[in-house]
């Protein structure tokens, strides 16, 4: 795809949450707010820029951020879920594109430049996302690096398609998005946009494309929060295997009442799935791995301290996994818990 020099903007609106402020230290929001406000296109040329509260930010603090950036616009909706969130940015939006951008990243600035001008010069693309990675500091951060979801940094140039995307840094037209929303209210904890990408590409044929140069720096979770997050990713895949055969049968995306009923195995699927589990265990990703030593040779020194971080990761993910066959509802109701007291 090849981007002439014109820049003719769309409209557009940026929808940004805090509930991710519960994985990472809360002073992240005020290191990716000021990357927000370096782009080389302000958010203050938004329609609005959403920010959706869920409570995970103290009062205080978003009343120094409103001060500091009057660009901001603060919907407060006590215990609002992640994707609830986003959808409902997406539903009080008035631009024509929806971005997307997360408390806990920061983005350079020709983040927005990048998005908007292959949105505003090739129509066709409903979806496009940014490339984000996270930062390597010291062992565990180099384990989260090798294991963890988000990929390395890619050395592209031009927009290419994928076959995913991640609401911390991705743009929608409002319209496409509102006619076929990521589902909200399943059982799972965050697969939602994993099942949104299947439906898309997979079950009606459309492309999600990705621009390299709309680069973000994703702040790794911590240390207490990973634990939790790998067990439920691990819940999330044991899901999914339910509600993706439902997608392919026919099942409205925006039915969240049929995806989500009678998540139950029975005794052949336990029996499959745990073996499936188990036969694709497979803590080290080595396309990955490459790709992270070829950054900074120097990591290799680091790389003993990490690798036993990565087998805890892989057995988190696997435990989350084969519980979930047994009690679906186990480890999302005792992380909810966990959640109520703190």
């Amino acid at each position: 795809m090849q981007l002439n020099t014109e820049l003719q903007l769309p409209s557009f609106s940026i929808v940004y949450e805090t509930e991710n402020l519960s994985s990472v230290e809360l002073e992240n929001i005020y290191r990716s707010l000021a990357s927000i406000a370096t782009q080389e296109i302000s958010p203050s040329q938004a329609n609005e820029f959403l920010i959706i509260d869920g409570g995970n930010a103290p009062p205080e603090i978003i009343e120094q951020l409103s001060a500091k950036y009057p660009w901001i616009t603060v919907k407060s909706e006590p215990g609002i879920g992640y994707h609830e969130a986003k959808l409902l940015g997406a539903e009080l939006a008035t631009g024509e594109i929806v971005i997307y951008m997360d408390s806990d990243c920061e983005y350079e600035p020709q983040w927005l430049t990048s998005i908007l001008t292959t949105l505003s010069q090739n129509p066709d693309v409903e979806v496009i996302g940014g490339e984000t990675s996270t930062p390597i500091r010291n062992p565990y951060e180099l384990a989260v690096a090798i294991h963890y979801f988000f990929p390395r940094l890619t050395k592209q140039e031009e927009p290419y398609i994928s076959n995913h995307y991640y609401l911390n840094g991705v743009a929608f037209r409002r319209e496409f998005l509102l006619q076929t929303p990521f589902p909200t209210n399943l059982p799972t904890y965050r697969g939602n946009c994993i099942l949104h990408i299947y439906y898309l590409c997979k079950l009606k044929g459309k492309q999600v494309w990705q621009h390299p140069q709309a680069r973000a720096t994703h702040e790794p979770p911590t240390p207490s929060f990973i634990f939790w997050r790998y067990l439920l990713k691990g819940r999330d895949k044991t899901l999914r295997e339910l509600i993706r055969p439902r997608l392919k049968a026919g099942v409205d995306i925006k039915d969240s009442s049929q995806l989500s009923t009678d998540i139950n195995y029975t005794l052949e699927q336990k029996a499959r799935g745990i073996a499936r589990t188990i036969i694709k265990i497979k803590p080290f990703r080595f396309q990955k791995l490459g790709s992270v030593l070829s950054q900074d040779s120097s990591y290799l020194l680091m790389l003993p301290l990490a690798l036993p971080i990565v087998l805890w990761f892989e057995l988190l993910f696997v435990s989350g996994s084969i519980i979930s066959y047994f009690n679906p509802d186990l480890l999302l109701k005792l992380y909810q818990e966990k959640e109520l007291l703190e």
